[in-house]
């Protein structure tokens, strides 16, 4: 009797044994008794309940597609790192801006406040120096 080769697996020209079922690349996927593997494009996972794939969620990323939730890897949002929806990377602010949640990208520090290098949350925006403006 002929088995279907296990979900996320496939065979081209069929198996004698499980064995000849063959694992799908990172970040493919198949449905059970596939002959081939399907990846989600960059910025995306799969979601094997809606069998379809999906955004990786806000401050994660996908750079090769994720053959589930778990391969949208987590932004580093605690040095300054973010992500929309759907990113391949997680980006950082440049000087002068820093890290707004609630609108998920980088914003001007306050008339008066600088950062060289980026910030994490306007309480990283220090002061001008009294002479010093911006």
């Amino acid at each position: 009797m002929c088995l279907d080769c296990p979900k996320n697996t496939f065979t081209i020209s069929g198996a004698t044994d499980i064995s000849g079922c063959a694992p799908c690349e990172d970040g493919g996927h198949s449905q059970s008794g596939s002959g081939y593997c399907e990846k989600c494009a960059t910025g995306k996972y799969y979601d094997e309940t809606e069998n379809s794939c999906k955004l990786c969620p806000k401050n994660t990323a996908s750079i090769s597609g994720a053959s589930d939730l778990s391969g949208c890897d987590a932004c580093q949002v605690e040095v300054g790192e973010y992500a929309s929806p759907g990113s391949g990377y997680c980006s950082t602010c440049s000087s002068g801006k820093y890290y707004d949640e609630p609108q998920n990208d980088c914003v001007a520090c306050p008339s008066g406040k600088f950062t060289a290098t980026g910030a994490i949350g306007v309480w990283q925006c220090a002061t001008c120096q009294v002479g010093f403006y911006r």
